[in-house]
């Protein structure tokens, strides 16, 4: 029993020398540079690690540093077999307070240990109102008007009144053609039915009656409805009586041969229904010829008698849709023509035709402008839009708007200048913003140089002239401006590139450079 005893404890010894939570021979100690620093300033953050044992050491991969922001993580710095390690964070923090850097994890093969929290004091930027100087209130700066919201709300409107135009005219016409069909119904009725009952082919005694019957009662129905005799209730022999006397009346002038034509197929039509009598096809198209006819006189001396047009001489009546469609489009350009007319007489040829043709930008000096601060330190910027940041890094930070080959691109860079490069001079600024747009595939380059001086009152240098941009294979001439503004510890590059021969780049430019500040003071 005591063997075993002992066997475990030496075990248990031998396990937990392999634990790094019970190794009393690791050594981890934190620092910082600094316990005191400014809003913004950046602070070193060191770790330290000695063991006289080896472990397999390695740090979190996503540290916790709330509330502190990490600039970099530098790789670890070990000690060739040793269990000697160092990892360095730069860190900042943009609230003024004091705060404790939370500790980090740190692995030891399976086990974990952690590093000092230390205390860092964030001290907020003194702003002396006294000691500043004061300045006049900017008197107001007479804008030009901006008339593309005004020429856009026209032209809607114009639109809008051509449609209400087009539509309300469409139902005028469809009006007119109702009623010319109502007035005409009752003819073309007739029509339609001899031109159905004229399809069918009668065999049987039964099929010839029906057949007859139809056709006499066609005739009958119009003959009720459009000059006003009671048709349907007549015989035959009244019909026919009824028919004489509108003739005597003078109303109806119908030919005594029609008339006649008119009794015998009646004859002919009771002999079929009583006396079981079976017509001829020519029979049968005599008939039906013979209706049509009497039909067609009753028409002509009815539109003779109330004045009414014949068909050939409304032409709308049948209109196609393709009519219809052209006589729509017809309307639609001229009131359309007419208001670009109007809108060329008022507001100018180059502001309405690159308003409706959407010019880029025509739109960039139409919209709304923004005033943004960028880097540090601040600069002050008046855009058309928000420039988006490409690059943030400790050395080198970089807002762009739009791409290079767009039709106009804005670019704002800021470098750190490091002690050992050469000094800045005009040639080495012109060599390098050469190899910049050469890396960016322009060619034909042509630079020329003078003095800046922004609202700041600050002079820097300024760089500009024509170069071609490579896009789709072929060159595309631009013009370009650099302003280059030098400081002892940053570079602050303002980049302008736009078509030759644009009517509105030049007005971009210069609007965004008398925005151009530096802003010094908070």
């Amino acid at each position: 029993m005591k063997k075993i005893i002992f066997l475990w404890i030496l075990s248990m010894t031998f396990l937990m020398s392999q634990s790094a939570n019970f190794d009393s021979n690791i050594d981890i100690s934190s620092s910082i540079d600094t316990i005191q620093v400014k809003i913004g300033q950046e602070i070193k953050f060191n770790i330290d690690i000695y063991s006289k044992n080896k472990y397999n050491i390695r740090f979190d991969e996503n540290p916790n540093f709330i509330p502190f922001e990490v600039l970099k993580s530098y790789p670890s710095d070990t000690v060739i077999e040793s269990s000697n390690i160092s990892k360095k964070y730069s860190l900042i923090n943009f609230e003024p307070g004091e705060y404790w850097i939370p500790p980090q994890k740190i692995y030891f093969n399976q086990s974990i240990k952690f590093s000092d929290s230390l205390r860092v004091i964030i001290n907020d930027v003194e702003v002396d109102t006294i000691k500043q100087n004061l300045f006049d209130i900017k008197p107001i700066i007479p804008v030009k008007r901006n008339y593309q919201k005004l020429i856009n709300s026209l032209i809607i409107g114009f639109l809008i009144l051509t449609l209400i135009y087009i539509i309300l005219r469409f139902r005028l016409f469809n009006k007119k053609k109702s009623s010319l069909d109502e007035m005409k119904s009752l003819y073309q009725i007739a029509i339609d039915k001899l031109g159905d009952l004229d399809n069918l082919a009668p065999n049987s005694q039964i099929e010839f009656k029906e057949y007859y019957t139809i056709l006499i009662d066609i005739f009958r129905d119009y003959l009720e409805s459009q000059v006003k005799i009671p048709a349907m209730e007549s015989t035959s022999r009244e019909l026919i009586v009824r028919i004489n006397m509108l003739k005597d009346s003078g109303n109806y002038d119908f030919e005594l041969k029609q008339i006649n034509e008119l009794e015998s197929l009646f004859t002919k039509s009771d002999l079929i229904k009583f006396a079981k009598s079976l017509p001829t096809k020519n029979d049968i198209n005599i008939d039906i010829l013979t209706i049509k006819d009497f039909i067609d006189s009753t028409e002509k001396i009815y539109n003779e008698k109330y004045k009414i047009p014949d068909e050939e001489e409304v032409p709308d009546e049948e209109r196609s849709v393709l009519d219809n469609l052209k006589m729509f489009l017809k309307y639609s350009f001229l009131i359309t023509s007419t208001s670009i007319i109007i809108c060329i007489v008022i507001f100018g040829y180059y502001p309405v035709r690159d308003t409706i043709l959407l010019n880029p930008t025509k739109q960039l000096l139409s919209k709304d402008w923004y005033t943004s601060q960028y880097g540090s330190p601040p600069v002050e910027l008046k855009t058309p839009n928000i420039l988006a940041r490409v690059n943030d890094s400790i050395e080198n930070n970089k807002f762009e708007m739009g791409n290079f080959e767009d039709s106009f691109f804005l670019s704002l860079d800021f470098k750190d200048i490091i002690q050992s490069e050469n000094p800045a001079n005009i040639d080495n600024l012109k060599n390098e913003l050469i190899n910049q747009f050469q890396n960016l595939g322009s060619k034909n380059i042509l630079v020329k140089d003078d003095q800046f001086s922004i609202k700041s009152g600050d002079i820097g240098l300024r760089f500009y002239g024509s170069l071609d941009i490579e896009k789709n294979n072929d060159l595309i001439r631009s013009n370009f401006t650099s302003v280059i503004l030098p400081y002892d510890k940053k570079t602050i590059t303002l980049t302008i590139v736009y078509r030759d021969n644009d009517r509105y780049a030049d007005k971009i430019e210069s609007k965004i450079l008398e925005s151009f500040d530096i802003i010094k003071e908070l």
